[in-house]
């Protein structure tokens, strides 16, 4: 067969491949490359094909390459992105409530996190929408600690750091100054080289992101406290969610949590393991002892809440509260 009319045959395969009137969905994300993250992405992808017979098809963008997540949820305003899985940072570029859940030292146990977060969903969901977006999934994603250049025990050892913290937040930037600290606001997708360049000395993140984006090589040291859990969610436009047929809208949305609760207990042994490898490459866990936990939950008190009614919507942080003493009460106060 000539060569021509191969090509012919095959764009006339790939065209029947791909129904007319098909949507794709353009989505990014942080989750690098290989990671629990990306593969469940993944997984939603090739489900929702299968769901709509290909007429819906998501096509990832991860591990940072169309920006950080705010410039993820800004690319999707005007049109350049479709939709994008993002940590709860990212979400409180929409709706700034969303980030409640993540006040340093509040939430403590997976069991906390799952209960308030579950009490949430519905609040949070309307005021995303009411914003331009439509939450198609939601997914913890570990716990935060620091990981710095020196050991970190105490506030006062942290003040001696160079932290990075998310650009974009004026008033989280002045409370952190005010409280005595050194804060560099970058985009996350440069902390690897701010940290070869001595730009920054500490981070706050996950242990898998500290591993598999290899921060852990510089910032050897983790502060063996929880900060806060690491969640986030994947929303789509609410103009690209409409033009998907009304009756599949409830199947995707079913087979996307589906598929992000099934990898809750993957990355708690993602986590796990990636200690184990980053203590093997010589990182050290700092413990700290009750005396400095009480020092960190006095500076949590006293430099965090000023944020609330500007960083931490007051309406939310109260709902939580709530929510999270319902829950303590019922577990004997834990």
């Amino acid at each position: 067969m000539k060569r021509p009319a191969a090509l012919l045959l095959a764009c006339a395969a790939l065209a029947a491949a791909v129904p007319a009137g098909a949507l794709t969905i353009k989505m990014g994300s942080l989750a690098p490359a290989g990671s629990p993250w990306e593969a469940g992405l993944k997984g939603i992808a090739a489900e929702w094909a299968r769901l709509s017979n290909n007429t819906v098809t998501l096509k990832l963008y991860a591990g940072g390459i169309v920006g950080d997540e705010p410039d993820m949820i800004r690319k999707i305003r005007i049109g350049q992105l479709d939709a994008a899985a993002i940590t709860s940072s990212g979400l409180n570029g929409i709706f700034s409530g969303v980030k409640a859940l993540s006040f340093p030292l509040f939430l403590r146990t997976d069991e906390e996190l799952a209960y308030v977060l579950g009490k949430m969903k519905p609040f949070f969901e309307r005021e995303i929408e009411k914003r331009g977006f439509r939450v198609v999934m939601w997914a913890p994603a570990g716990w935060v600690y620091y990981y710095t250049r020196d050991p970190v025990v105490t506030p006062d050892d942290l003040r001696k750091e160079k932290i990075w913290v998310w650009a974009g937040d004026p008033d989280e930037i002045q409370a952190w100054q005010s409280s005595g600290f050194h804060v560099v606001p970058l985009p996350s997708t440069d902390i690897m080289t701010s940290l070869q360049g001595s730009m920054i000395d500490a981070i706050m993140a996950s242990p898998l992101l500290a591993a598999s984006n290899q921060w852990f090589g510089i910032a050897q040291n983790q502060t063996g406290l929880r900060l806060a859990p690491m969640y986030g969610a994947a929303v789509v436009s609410n103009t690209v969610w409409a033009k998907v047929p009304r009756d599949l809208q409830p199947k995707l949305i079913a087979a996307a949590q589906k598929a992000a609760d099934a990898l809750v207990p993957q990355l708690v042994k993602a986590d796990e393991d990636a200690i184990t490898v980053m203590k093997k490459y010589g990182l050290k866990i700092n413990p700290v002892p009750p005396a400095a936990e009480e020092e960190w939950k006095r500076f949590v008190a006293k430099g965090f809440e000023m944020l609330i009614g500007k960083t931490f919507d007051r309406e939310s942080l109260e709902m939580a509260r709530g929510y999270l003493a319902e829950y303590r009460a019922a577990h004997g106060g834990r």
